[in-house]
């Protein structure tokens, strides 16, 4: 039966929601994504076009599967169906605890037929939230991962945003350590995102930032690097991901507990981040061949790998709404 459930993604984070929907498809599953009016600009237009598609898809959707907390009144009011939630970060992290967003938060985890949470480090308050909130890691679409092609010049790169949620003043101060230990020379390039609302202190330690471009180009960029520095969470997100799926070694600070069990990247305290670009710079190459990322990736964060889950998840959503 699972097979043929119809489920339809509501709203996408970080390309979650289009990339299982894309591997489902692949594999012949009636599974499809609508995305939100913001995505479009946020204007009426864009709010009707978003209505209009969920119009079209409710007779042919058993169930929508919401991404973010707080969203899931789309799927409860005209064109109600039983629904799945998954928790993204923020969400739980944060707006869950807050009393201006509880509320509607609480609401929609209580009402979904199933919950998920994308990262290890939020099982402790999904579980809080929800007894029976699940982990299901955050998919990686492998297929559209450039092949590894490091600079000439070496190149260390920060792929995650400059904010608080990605490390605010730890990940700066990694940084500035980064570029004390290794880019004062001008022998090796440091280079980040212009993205986040700290990006300018980054710029201002020596980064240099590049400009917003497509997901492919990024994915090419990220590609050149011989080294990647994660966030400061303890977290690996989406662009950590990508990193260790291309091949590149990811230097990972103060890695939460539950994961890796120290395989696939180079875990240290942030205090030690400097020293293991130092010498990850070294021998790039034999240290991606000896952390395996592509295939720790590929096992763990293909959507492939992930599907059994989701199916398991929303024949359970079904059976509670029958």
């Amino acid at each position: 039966m699972s097979d043929h459930i119809r489920a339809t993604q509501l709203f996408d984070c970080a390309d979650v929601g289009k990339t299982i929907v894309d591997a489902g498809v692949r594999l012949g599953k009636p599974w499809r994504i609508i995305q939100g009016p913001w995505t479009r600009g946020g204007t009426k237009a864009a709010y009707y076009r978003f209505r209009l598609e969920q119009v079209a898809a409710y007779p042919r959707t058993q169930l929508w599967h919401v991404n973010m907390g707080g969203r899931a009144k789309w799927a409860r009011g005209t064109f109600s169906r039983p629904y799945a939630l998954t928790l993204h970060g923020t969400d739980i992290r944060e707006s869950y605890w807050q009393d201006q967003h509880h509320r509607v938060i609480k609401e929609d985890i209580d009402r979904a037929g199933q919950v998920w949470y994308t990262t290890p480090d939020l099982r402790e308050k999904a579980e809080q939230a929800r007894s029976d909130a699940e982990y299901l890691p955050a998919p990686v679409d492998m297929d559209e991962l450039p092949v590894w092609t490091p600079a000439v010049k070496p190149r260390v790169l920060f792929p995650s945003r400059w904010d608080g949620s990605k490390g605010g003043d730890a990940l700066l101060q990694t940084a500035a350590d980064v570029v004390s230990a290794v880019g004062n020379s001008g022998d090796v390039d440091i280079v980040g995102l212009d993205w986040g609302d700290r990006a300018p202190e980054a710029a201002a330690l020596g980064i240099k930032l590049l400009p917003k471009m497509a997901k492919a180009l990024y994915l090419r960029e990220l590609a050149t690097a011989h080294v990647a520095v994660g966030q400061v969470t303890g977290v690996l997100g989406l662009s950590e991901l990508q990193a260790m799926g291309i091949g590149v070694p990811l230097i990972f600070a103060d890695p939460v507990d539950e994961y890796l069990d120290g395989q696939a990247v180079v875990g240290v305290a942030r205090s030690e981040v400097a020293q293991a670009v130092r010498e990850s710079l070294s021998a790039p190459v034999a240290l991606s061949r000896k952390l395996g990322g592509p295939a720790y990736v590929s096992r763990v964060h293909s959507p492939t790998a992930l599907i059994p889950k989701l199916e398991a998840g929303y024949a359970k959503v079904l059976d509670a709404a029958a």
